[in-house]
């Protein structure tokens, strides 16, 4: 069966996967894909297993790619694409959210990060990262790195409109974005605080 869970809670699309495809299943990262890959994932089998359990990640970055999951809603296999985004205004994905053989979930983020506090951390970092640095170890009690993330980012963009020469602002939007994209690999996904961490350590030679 088909699954797709996208949505701004990443945390709880990685926990509806995982509850389907348990501990042993294959990821793939669509960035390394071709389109002549996606007959042999979606309908292939192996010798040993006639039914795979796979789980997709970043799919929705490339229409093309997104628009071929209508060809694979029969798939025997157990496939979970994860997504952050999608274009609601795909005509793929309508169709495909009209399908009953596909399973579609939106993770809606259930509580808004409390902004002050992600400001406050950035700011700090800036002029203080070590400083900073227990102020985000002391936030990921309670709250979600990816909202986090989500705020960083738009205090950076409005950095930068305020100040568009400055350099350090400029390789601050970049190194924002370049975490974003690394969270929608499996690898790093499961372990987000520890780039946020990384990107606060790194901010004084931006």
């Amino acid at each position: 069966m088909l699954h797709i869970f996208y949505g701004e809670d990443r945390q709880k699309s990685d926990e509806e996967a995982k509850k389907i495809l348990g501990k042993n299943y294959e990821n793939i990262d669509a960035e390394n894909l071709e389109i002549s890959d996606l007959p042999t994932i979606f309908l292939g089998t192996s010798l040993f297993e006639s039914s795979r359990k796979i789980l997709i990640k970043g799919l929705a970055d490339r229409k093309d790619f997104f628009d071929e999951l209508e060809k694979y809603v029969d798939t025997p296999h157990e496939i979970v694409v994860f997504e952050t985004k999608i274009n609601g205004n795909w005509t793929s994905f309508k169709n495909l959210k009209k399908n009953k053989n596909v399973d579609i979930k939106e993770h809606k983020l259930a509580e808004k990060v409390d902004r002050f506090l992600a400001f406050n951390i950035f700011d700090t970092a800036i002029r203080n990262p070590k400083q900073a640095l227990k102020m985000l170890k002391k936030a990921e009690e309670t709250e979600d790195a990816y909202a986090i993330l989500g705020a960083w980012a738009s205090k950076a963009v409005t950095n930068l409109k305020s100040n568009p020469t400055s350099k350090k602002n400029r390789s601050i939007v970049k190194e924002l974005a370049k975490i974003d994209h690394l969270l929608k690999s499996t690898k790093f996904s499961e372990n987000p605080w520890n780039l946020l961490e990384s990107f606060i350590l790194r901010l004084e030679i931006l």
